[in-house]
Protein backbone atom coordinates (compact mmCIF):
# COMPACT_ATOMS: atom_id res chain seq x y z
CA UNK A 1 0.00 0.00 0.00
CA UNK A 2 2.84 2.36 0.89
CA UNK A 3 4.48 1.75 -2.48
CA UNK A 4 1.20 2.43 -4.32
CA UNK A 5 0.69 5.70 -2.38
CA UNK A 6 4.21 6.87 -3.18
CA UNK A 7 3.84 6.22 -6.91
CA UNK A 8 0.48 7.97 -6.92
CA UNK A 9 1.36 11.16 -5.05
CA UNK A 10 5.06 11.69 -5.64
CA UNK A 11 7.36 11.91 -8.65
CA UNK A 12 10.68 10.11 -8.63
CA UNK A 13 13.87 11.90 -9.60
CA UNK A 14 13.86 10.02 -12.89
CA UNK A 15 10.33 11.18 -13.68
CA UNK A 16 11.14 14.81 -12.83
CA UNK A 17 14.21 14.71 -15.09
CA UNK A 18 12.13 13.26 -17.94
CA UNK A 19 9.48 15.96 -17.49
CA UNK A 20 12.13 18.71 -17.36
CA UNK A 21 13.80 17.40 -20.52
CA UNK A 22 10.50 17.27 -22.45
CA UNK A 23 9.53 20.72 -21.18
CA UNK A 24 12.89 22.24 -22.12
CA UNK A 25 12.55 20.94 -25.67
CA UNK A 26 9.02 22.33 -26.08
CA UNK A 27 9.87 25.68 -24.47
CA UNK A 28 12.89 26.08 -26.77
CA UNK A 29 10.68 25.46 -29.82
CA UNK A 30 8.01 27.94 -28.71
CA UNK A 31 10.55 30.64 -27.77
CA UNK A 32 12.20 30.29 -31.19
CA UNK A 33 8.78 30.66 -32.82
CA UNK A 34 8.13 33.91 -30.90
CA UNK A 35 11.54 35.33 -31.88
CA UNK A 36 11.35 34.40 -35.58
CA UNK A 37 11.56 36.99 -38.36
CA UNK A 38 8.66 36.73 -40.76
CA UNK A 39 6.54 38.63 -43.23
CA UNK A 40 3.34 40.33 -42.03
CA UNK A 41 1.29 37.88 -44.12
CA UNK A 42 2.15 35.09 -41.64
CA UNK A 43 0.07 36.68 -38.87
CA UNK A 44 -2.63 38.40 -40.92
CA UNK A 45 -6.03 36.73 -40.57
CA UNK A 46 -9.80 37.18 -41.13
CA UNK A 47 -12.59 37.64 -38.59
CA UNK A 48 -15.29 34.98 -38.60
CA UNK A 49 -17.83 37.68 -37.71
CA UNK A 50 -17.13 41.20 -38.93
CA UNK A 51 -19.10 42.64 -35.98
CA UNK A 52 -16.44 41.40 -33.53
CA UNK A 53 -13.37 43.33 -32.43
CA UNK A 54 -11.73 40.26 -30.83
CA UNK A 55 -12.15 36.53 -31.43
CA UNK A 56 -10.43 34.05 -29.13
CA UNK A 57 -10.56 30.64 -30.79
CA UNK A 58 -9.50 27.37 -29.09
CA UNK A 59 -6.73 29.09 -27.12
CA UNK A 60 -4.29 26.94 -25.13
CA UNK A 61 -1.86 28.66 -22.74
CA UNK A 62 0.28 26.31 -20.64
CA UNK A 63 2.91 26.66 -17.91
CA UNK A 64 5.76 24.15 -17.97
CA UNK A 65 6.81 23.10 -14.45
CA UNK A 66 8.92 20.36 -12.91
CA UNK A 67 5.73 18.61 -11.81
CA UNK A 68 4.22 18.66 -15.29
CA UNK A 69 2.33 20.95 -17.65
CA UNK A 70 -0.23 23.27 -16.04
CA UNK A 71 -3.05 23.78 -18.56
CA UNK A 72 -4.14 27.19 -17.29
CA UNK A 73 -6.13 27.97 -20.44
CA UNK A 74 -7.26 24.81 -22.17
CA UNK A 75 -9.30 25.43 -25.31
CA UNK A 76 -10.98 28.77 -24.56
CA UNK A 77 -13.20 30.36 -27.23
CA UNK A 78 -15.27 33.53 -27.01
CA UNK A 79 -15.82 36.79 -28.89
CA UNK A 80 -15.87 40.48 -27.98
CA UNK A 81 -18.31 42.39 -30.25
CA UNK A 82 -17.81 46.03 -31.23
CA UNK A 83 -19.09 48.60 -28.70
CA UNK A 84 -19.91 45.92 -26.11
CA UNK A 85 -18.85 44.97 -22.59
CA UNK A 86 -18.01 41.28 -22.22
CA UNK A 87 -17.70 40.09 -18.62
CA UNK A 88 -15.57 37.05 -17.79
CA UNK A 89 -16.45 35.48 -14.45
CA UNK A 90 -15.27 32.48 -12.44
CA UNK A 91 -13.51 31.59 -9.22
CA UNK A 92 -9.80 32.27 -8.66
CA UNK A 93 -7.53 30.13 -10.81
CA UNK A 94 -10.07 29.45 -13.57
CA UNK A 95 -7.93 31.11 -16.27
CA UNK A 96 -9.61 34.53 -16.60
CA UNK A 97 -6.48 36.62 -16.15
CA UNK A 98 -4.22 34.21 -18.06
CA UNK A 99 -6.54 34.52 -21.07
CA UNK A 100 -6.33 38.33 -20.92
CA UNK A 101 -2.54 38.23 -20.49
CA UNK A 102 -2.39 35.97 -23.55
CA UNK A 103 -4.28 38.61 -25.56
CA UNK A 104 -1.72 41.21 -24.40
CA UNK A 105 1.13 38.72 -24.95
CA UNK A 106 2.34 39.30 -21.39
CA UNK A 107 2.67 35.61 -20.44
CA UNK A 108 6.04 35.25 -18.74
CA UNK A 109 8.28 32.95 -20.78
CA UNK A 110 9.93 30.62 -21.17
CA UNK A 111 7.81 28.64 -18.67
CA UNK A 112 4.53 30.26 -19.80
CA UNK A 113 3.63 29.81 -23.45
CA UNK A 114 0.71 30.13 -25.87
CA UNK A 115 0.79 26.59 -27.24
CA UNK A 116 -2.12 26.60 -29.70
CA UNK A 117 -5.16 28.52 -30.88
CA UNK A 118 -5.92 31.92 -32.41
CA UNK A 119 -6.47 35.42 -31.03
CA UNK A 120 -7.88 37.43 -33.93
CA UNK A 121 -7.99 41.19 -33.41
CA UNK A 122 -9.30 43.88 -35.76
CA UNK A 123 -6.67 46.60 -35.65
CA UNK A 124 -6.71 50.11 -37.08
CA UNK A 125 -3.23 50.70 -38.51
CA UNK A 126 -1.58 53.77 -40.01
CA UNK A 127 -1.26 53.67 -43.80
CA UNK A 128 2.41 53.82 -44.79
CA UNK A 129 4.08 55.39 -47.80
CA UNK A 130 6.85 53.80 -49.88
CA UNK A 131 9.40 54.85 -47.21
CA UNK A 132 7.42 53.18 -44.41
CA UNK A 133 6.22 56.46 -42.86
CA UNK A 134 2.59 57.23 -41.89
CA UNK A 135 0.60 59.20 -44.48
CA UNK A 136 -0.82 62.46 -42.99
CA UNK A 137 -4.52 63.20 -43.40
CA UNK A 138 -5.18 66.05 -45.80
CA UNK A 139 -6.07 69.31 -44.06
CA UNK A 140 -5.27 68.09 -40.54
CA UNK A 141 -2.29 68.35 -38.22
CA UNK A 142 -1.04 65.32 -36.24
CA UNK A 143 -3.60 62.95 -37.81
CA UNK A 144 -2.83 60.12 -40.23
CA UNK A 145 -4.61 57.90 -42.74
CA UNK A 146 -5.67 54.54 -41.26
CA UNK A 147 -6.79 51.13 -42.50
CA UNK A 148 -8.21 48.03 -40.80
CA UNK A 149 -6.15 44.87 -40.54
CA UNK A 150 -6.90 41.63 -38.70
CA UNK A 151 -3.94 40.21 -36.79
CA UNK A 152 -3.65 36.80 -35.17
CA UNK A 153 -1.95 37.92 -31.96
CA UNK A 154 -1.02 34.33 -31.03
CA UNK A 155 1.11 34.06 -34.19
CA UNK A 156 2.75 37.50 -34.01
CA UNK A 157 6.51 37.57 -33.31
CA UNK A 158 7.44 39.38 -30.10
CA UNK A 159 9.07 42.26 -32.02
CA UNK A 160 5.76 42.98 -33.81
CA UNK A 161 3.48 43.00 -30.78
CA UNK A 162 3.99 46.77 -30.31
CA UNK A 163 1.47 47.20 -33.13
CA UNK A 164 -1.21 45.99 -30.73
CA UNK A 165 -0.13 46.28 -27.09
CA UNK A 166 -0.78 49.61 -25.40
CA UNK A 167 -2.02 51.21 -28.63
CA UNK A 168 -4.88 49.10 -29.97
CA UNK A 169 -5.42 46.96 -26.86
CA UNK A 170 -4.89 48.55 -23.45
CA UNK A 171 -5.06 46.92 -20.04
CA UNK A 172 -6.17 48.20 -16.65
CA UNK A 173 -4.44 45.99 -14.08
CA UNK A 174 -6.07 44.98 -10.81
CA UNK A 175 -3.48 46.54 -8.47
CA UNK A 176 -2.57 50.10 -9.50
CA UNK A 177 0.12 50.54 -6.82
CA UNK A 178 2.27 47.78 -8.30
CA UNK A 179 1.38 48.70 -11.90
CA UNK A 180 2.56 52.31 -11.68
CA UNK A 181 6.31 52.91 -11.50
CA UNK A 182 7.07 54.46 -8.08
CA UNK A 183 10.15 56.41 -9.28
CA UNK A 184 8.43 58.34 -12.10
CA UNK A 185 5.77 61.02 -11.83
CA UNK A 186 2.24 60.44 -13.10
CA UNK A 187 2.89 62.90 -15.93
CA UNK A 188 6.04 61.11 -17.09
CA UNK A 189 4.25 57.76 -17.19
CA UNK A 190 1.24 59.14 -19.06
CA UNK A 191 3.38 61.08 -21.57
CA UNK A 192 5.29 57.91 -22.44
CA UNK A 193 2.16 56.32 -23.98
CA UNK A 194 1.73 59.17 -26.48
CA UNK A 195 5.45 59.46 -27.23
CA UNK A 196 5.64 55.72 -27.99
CA UNK A 197 2.50 55.26 -30.06
CA UNK A 198 1.80 58.56 -31.87
CA UNK A 199 4.09 59.30 -34.84
CA UNK A 200 5.88 62.64 -34.57
CA UNK A 201 4.59 63.32 -31.06
CA UNK A 202 6.39 66.07 -29.13
CA UNK A 203 6.64 66.55 -25.37
CA UNK A 204 4.10 69.38 -25.58
CA UNK A 205 1.65 67.18 -27.49
CA UNK A 206 2.16 64.34 -25.03
CA UNK A 207 1.51 66.59 -22.02
CA UNK A 208 -1.62 68.05 -23.61
CA UNK A 209 -2.93 64.53 -24.30
CA UNK A 210 -2.10 63.37 -20.75
CA UNK A 211 -3.92 66.32 -19.21
CA UNK A 212 -6.92 65.69 -21.47
CA UNK A 213 -7.07 62.04 -20.33
CA UNK A 214 -6.78 63.02 -16.66
CA UNK A 215 -9.72 65.41 -17.06
CA UNK A 216 -11.69 62.64 -18.80
CA UNK A 217 -11.37 60.42 -15.72
CA UNK A 218 -12.30 63.24 -13.34
CA UNK A 219 -8.84 64.34 -12.16
CA UNK A 220 -7.58 67.94 -12.09
CA UNK A 221 -4.22 67.70 -13.96
CA UNK A 222 -2.58 70.54 -12.03
CA UNK A 223 -2.93 68.52 -8.81
CA UNK A 224 -1.66 65.19 -10.11
CA UNK A 225 0.56 65.61 -13.19
CA UNK A 226 3.77 66.16 -11.18
CA UNK A 227 2.82 63.85 -8.29
CA UNK A 228 4.32 60.41 -7.60
CA UNK A 229 2.07 57.32 -7.28
CA UNK A 230 2.54 57.05 -3.49
CA UNK A 231 1.03 60.52 -3.09
CA UNK A 232 -2.33 59.37 -4.48
CA UNK A 233 -5.13 57.30 -2.96
CA UNK A 234 -6.12 53.90 -4.36
CA UNK A 235 -9.07 55.33 -6.26
CA UNK A 236 -6.96 58.11 -7.77
CA UNK A 237 -4.26 55.62 -8.83
CA UNK A 238 -6.90 53.47 -10.50
CA UNK A 239 -8.21 56.52 -12.37
CA UNK A 240 -4.65 57.25 -13.53
CA UNK A 241 -4.38 53.65 -14.81
CA UNK A 242 -7.61 54.16 -16.75
CA UNK A 243 -6.29 57.46 -18.16
CA UNK A 244 -3.09 55.68 -19.21
CA UNK A 245 -5.09 52.94 -20.92
CA UNK A 246 -7.11 55.56 -22.84
CA UNK A 247 -4.17 57.75 -23.90
CA UNK A 248 -3.52 55.93 -27.18
CA UNK A 249 -7.27 55.69 -27.98
CA UNK A 250 -7.46 51.86 -27.99
CA UNK A 251 -10.19 49.83 -29.68
CA UNK A 252 -10.31 47.35 -26.79
CA UNK A 253 -9.80 47.91 -23.06
CA UNK A 254 -9.09 44.88 -20.88
CA UNK A 255 -10.08 45.64 -17.28
CA UNK A 256 -8.65 42.92 -15.03
CA UNK A 257 -10.60 43.19 -11.76
CA UNK A 258 -10.33 47.00 -11.78
CA UNK A 259 -12.26 47.42 -8.50
CA UNK A 260 -10.60 44.70 -6.37
CA UNK A 261 -8.51 47.01 -4.15
CA UNK A 262 -11.14 49.73 -3.80
CA UNK A 263 -13.88 50.39 -1.27
CA UNK A 264 -17.54 50.17 -2.27
CA UNK A 265 -18.14 53.87 -2.99
CA UNK A 266 -15.00 54.18 -5.13
CA UNK A 267 -15.94 50.92 -6.92
CA UNK A 268 -19.22 52.49 -8.00
CA UNK A 269 -17.42 55.59 -9.29
CA UNK A 270 -14.91 53.52 -11.28
CA UNK A 271 -17.67 51.39 -12.85
CA UNK A 272 -19.67 54.47 -13.82
CA UNK A 273 -16.50 55.96 -15.27
CA UNK A 274 -15.78 52.84 -17.37
CA UNK A 275 -19.33 52.76 -18.70
CA UNK A 276 -19.16 56.46 -19.59
CA UNK A 277 -15.76 56.09 -21.25
CA UNK A 278 -16.91 53.14 -23.37
CA UNK A 279 -19.53 55.36 -24.95
CA UNK A 280 -17.10 58.27 -25.44
CA UNK A 281 -14.34 56.26 -27.13
CA UNK A 282 -16.74 54.06 -29.13
CA UNK A 283 -14.76 50.98 -28.06
CA UNK A 284 -15.21 47.61 -26.38
CA UNK A 285 -14.37 46.45 -22.86
CA UNK A 286 -13.32 42.98 -21.71
CA UNK A 287 -14.16 43.03 -18.00
CA UNK A 288 -12.57 40.31 -15.86
CA UNK A 289 -13.91 39.86 -12.34
CA UNK A 290 -15.19 37.38 -9.77
CA UNK A 291 -17.86 39.83 -8.62
CA UNK A 292 -21.26 38.90 -10.08
CA UNK A 293 -22.69 42.26 -9.00
CA UNK A 294 -20.16 44.10 -11.19
CA UNK A 295 -20.97 41.78 -14.10
CA UNK A 296 -24.73 42.35 -13.72
CA UNK A 297 -24.25 46.12 -13.75
CA UNK A 298 -21.67 46.46 -16.53
CA UNK A 299 -21.76 43.57 -18.99
CA UNK A 300 -23.72 43.00 -22.20
CA UNK A 301 -22.41 39.44 -22.58
CA UNK A 302 -21.05 37.04 -19.97
CA UNK A 303 -18.48 34.23 -20.24
CA UNK A 304 -18.29 31.77 -17.32
CA UNK A 305 -14.97 29.95 -16.93
CA UNK A 306 -14.04 26.92 -14.85
CA UNK A 307 -10.66 25.14 -14.64
CA UNK A 308 -9.28 26.72 -17.82
CA UNK A 309 -12.38 26.21 -19.97
CA UNK A 310 -15.48 28.17 -20.93
CA UNK A 311 -18.44 26.28 -19.50
CA UNK A 312 -21.23 28.76 -20.36
CA UNK A 313 -21.63 31.99 -22.31
CA UNK A 314 -24.54 34.19 -23.33
CA UNK A 315 -26.14 37.58 -22.83
CA UNK A 316 -26.16 39.01 -19.31
CA UNK A 317 -29.93 38.39 -19.12
CA UNK A 318 -29.56 34.72 -20.10
CA UNK A 319 -26.77 34.03 -17.62
CA UNK A 320 -28.55 35.68 -14.69
CA UNK A 321 -32.18 34.77 -15.47
CA UNK A 322 -31.69 31.36 -17.09
CA UNK A 323 -28.34 29.85 -15.98
CA UNK A 324 -27.91 26.31 -17.34
CA UNK A 325 -24.58 24.91 -16.15
CA UNK A 326 -24.60 23.57 -12.55
CA UNK A 327 -21.49 25.65 -11.82
CA UNK A 328 -23.15 28.88 -12.99
CA UNK A 329 -26.20 28.01 -10.88
CA UNK A 330 -23.89 27.41 -7.91
CA UNK A 331 -22.23 30.80 -8.40
CA UNK A 332 -25.63 32.48 -8.40
CA UNK A 333 -26.72 30.65 -5.23
CA UNK A 334 -23.49 31.55 -3.40
CA UNK A 335 -24.14 35.27 -3.86
CA UNK A 336 -25.35 36.92 -0.62
CA UNK A 337 -28.72 38.70 -0.87
CA UNK A 338 -30.85 40.91 1.34
CA UNK A 339 -33.36 38.04 1.71
CA UNK A 340 -30.94 35.96 3.81
CA UNK A 341 -31.66 36.00 7.53
CA UNK A 342 -29.22 35.34 10.37
CA UNK A 343 -30.11 31.62 10.57
CA UNK A 344 -29.53 30.93 6.87
CA UNK A 345 -26.12 29.58 5.96
CA UNK A 346 -24.60 31.03 2.80
CA UNK A 347 -24.40 28.41 0.04
CA UNK A 348 -20.99 27.28 -1.14
CA UNK A 349 -20.06 24.90 -3.96
CA UNK A 350 -18.67 21.73 -2.36
CA UNK A 351 -15.30 20.18 -3.24
CA UNK A 352 -12.24 21.61 -4.96
CA UNK A 353 -11.03 22.35 -8.47
CA UNK A 354 -9.12 19.35 -9.93
CA UNK A 355 -5.33 19.39 -10.13
CA UNK A 356 -4.48 21.51 -13.22
CA UNK A 357 -1.53 19.22 -14.06
CA UNK A 358 -3.51 15.98 -14.25
CA UNK A 359 -6.91 17.05 -15.50
CA UNK A 360 -9.46 14.25 -16.02
CA UNK A 361 -10.81 13.42 -19.47
CA UNK A 362 -14.42 13.78 -18.28
CA UNK A 363 -16.23 16.95 -17.18
CA UNK A 364 -13.98 18.87 -14.76
CA UNK A 365 -16.96 19.79 -12.56
CA UNK A 366 -18.20 16.20 -12.18
CA UNK A 367 -16.91 15.59 -8.63
CA UNK A 368 -18.56 18.81 -7.36
CA UNK A 369 -21.80 18.61 -9.34
CA UNK A 370 -25.11 18.01 -7.57
CA UNK A 371 -26.84 17.41 -10.91
CA UNK A 372 -24.41 14.81 -12.25
CA UNK A 373 -26.32 12.61 -14.71
CA UNK A 374 -26.92 9.06 -13.57
CA UNK A 375 -26.68 7.62 -17.09
CA UNK A 376 -22.88 7.58 -17.04
CA UNK A 377 -22.38 10.39 -19.56
CA UNK A 378 -20.65 12.59 -16.98
CA UNK A 379 -17.94 9.94 -16.63
CA UNK A 380 -17.39 9.87 -20.39
CA UNK A 381 -15.75 12.42 -22.65
CA UNK A 382 -15.64 16.13 -21.82
CA UNK A 383 -18.98 17.68 -22.91
CA UNK A 384 -19.16 19.68 -26.13
CA UNK A 385 -20.50 23.23 -26.20
CA UNK A 386 -24.26 23.00 -26.86
CA UNK A 387 -26.30 25.90 -28.24
CA UNK A 388 -29.52 26.39 -26.25
CA UNK A 389 -30.52 29.72 -27.87
CA UNK A 390 -29.08 31.93 -30.64
CA UNK A 391 -26.72 33.59 -28.10
CA UNK A 392 -26.63 31.06 -25.24
CA UNK A 393 -24.12 28.17 -25.11
CA UNK A 394 -23.37 25.63 -22.37
CA UNK A 395 -20.88 22.76 -22.03
CA UNK A 396 -22.84 20.17 -20.04
CA UNK A 397 -24.14 16.64 -20.74
CA UNK A 398 -27.54 17.68 -19.38
CA UNK A 399 -28.06 19.57 -22.64
CA UNK A 400 -26.63 17.09 -25.15
CA UNK A 401 -28.55 16.84 -28.41
CA UNK A 402 -29.80 13.38 -27.42
CA UNK A 403 -31.29 14.81 -24.21
CA UNK A 404 -32.86 17.73 -26.07
CA UNK A 405 -34.39 15.40 -28.66
CA UNK A 406 -35.53 12.92 -26.06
Amino acid sequence: MAKEKTSKNYLSGKEIRAISKANAKEMKRLEAYKKRRCDESEFLSQMKNNQNILEIDDLHTFFFTEQGVVKAVNGVSYDVPKNAVVGVVGESGCGKSVTSMSVMRLIQGPTGQIVDGSIRFKSKEYKLDSKGKPIPKAGTEGEYETEEKVYDIAKMPTREIHRIRGKQVAMIFQEPMTSLNPVFTIGQQLDEVTLLHVPGATKEMARAKSEEMLRLVGIIPENVYKAFPHELSGGMRQRVMIAMALAAEPRLIIADEPTTALDVTIQAQILDLLQDIKNKIDGSILLITHDLGVIAEMADYVVVMYAGKVIEKGTVYEIFQDPRHPYTIGLQKSKPTMKLDDSTELYNIPGNVPNPINMPSHCYFKERCAMCAQNGKCSGDYPNMVQVSPTHFVACHLYDEENNNG
